[in-house]
């Protein structure tokens, strides 16, 4: 029977659904709005290098700012103030940089992330949270077995961290052995029996302990790892319901560091994700060109959207066309228009985002 044993977190997931549900909740607040700053802070990238994320925040700021009506600069100036000694401060720098503030009720919530964020600063009633659920959507939470035929190794990835959860390894010896001689068949060929039971036993206690990971971390998909005899074996002893959840089975060391197995992952994730949303598009153009509930153009996807007839909308990233909306009734209308087609009040000129 293998045994399973714990192994410490290697770096625990910082963004997660509930972060989300605890933004969404925090209602609009009358003359309390919230200073909004996703911040690329990847060291990657020449620009941010010697710390050149700070340049670019304090010209983001100073955009927002002078956009501001001067009554309300002050209570802005005391947000971003705020946000720039947080970030003066910020050591250990990863990837991206998330924060919300209102000074005037003490609220400041932020996140790091190992995965890069397009800048961008809003000041506004609510947090835009915008990005976060483009995030959530795009990066779904991978589980990875790393197995062969004797030991085993556990982990979960999402929005660029990866987790490492448990071990379990056969105890009895599972290795081939070539035997040579004629006398010496018998005995090669019990002894081969033997390692095979107890590399199937181990697979068998793998799969249990994979169900195990699935009930504790809802993870989306699933990657087998390791040697191609020992994943295809595992393949079939896993439930039928975690097997329609493996999308590759690849090749990788049993002793691959974390970080290896972090770069495969998001390797496969970047490659099913951009198959998934090549294959969204084909299928709303399909719906479009036969006439059924699909809208191609802005116009009549605007319309669309006024009218609460939108059950799923697709967008290029970064697509942030000019158009119109109602200042009364806050319609939105594709394009410059003068007045409202529903109250008949003036309208102004808005960039619609999909935040």
């Amino acid at each position: 029977m293998s045994s399973a044993t714990g192994t410490q977190t290697e770096r625990s997931t910082l963004l997660s659904r509930a972060d989300l549900d605890e933004l969404l909740k925090r209602g609009a607040k009358p003359g309390s709005p919230v200073l909004s700053v996703y911040l690329d802070t990847d060291q990657s990238r020449e620009t941010n290098i010697e710390r050149g994320f700070e340049v670019v925040l304090k010209d983001m700021l100073r955009e927002v700012r002078q956009k501001l009506d001067k009554e309300v600069r002050q209570e802005f100036d005391a947000d971003a103030e705020r946000v720039r000694q947080f970030v003066e401060q910020y050591r250990d720098v990863k990837r991206a940089l998330v924060i919300f503030c209102d000074a005037s009720e003490t609220f400041f919530w932020h996140r790091e992330l190992n995965v890069r964020v397009r800048n961008g600063t809003r000041w506004d009633e609510t947090p835009y949270v915008g990005p976060l659920i483009e995030m959530l959507d795009e990066y779904e939470r991978y589980a990875v077995v790393l197995t062969d035929r004797k030991q085993a190794r556990f982990f979960t990835t999402f929005l660029g961290e990866i987790e490492e959860h448990s071990q379990a390894e056969a105890p009895l010896d599972v290795t081939r052995v070539n035997a040579i001689g004629t006398d010496h068949i018998e005995s090669q060929m019990t002894i081969q029996h033997k390692a095979d039971q107890h590399a199937h036993q181990h697979l068998k206690n793998v799969a249990e302990l994979t169900a195990r990971l699935a009930s504790v971390r809802e993870f989306d998909r699933l990657i087998l790892a390791g040697p191609v005899e020992a994943t295809s074996e595992l393949f079939g002893l896993l439930p039928k319901a975690l097997r329609s959840r493996v999308v590759r089975q690849i090749a990788l060391p049993l002793n691959g560091s974390n970080a290896l197995v972090l770069e495969e992952t998001l390797k496969i994730e970047s490659e099913i994700e951009r198959e998934r949303e090549t294959e969204l598009v084909k299928q709303l153009i399909d719906a479009a060109n036969a006439h059924q509930k699909a809208a191609l153009k802005l116009a009549p996807t605007v319309h669309a959207i006024q009218e609460q007839r939108v059950w799923q909308l697709i967008y290029a990233e970064g697509f942030a066309p000019r158009g119109s909306q109602c200042g009364t009734c806050k319609a939105l209308f594709a394009g410059e228009k003068e007045t409202c087609d529903y109250c008949g009040q003036a309208v102004k000129s808005v960039t619609m985002s999909n935040g």
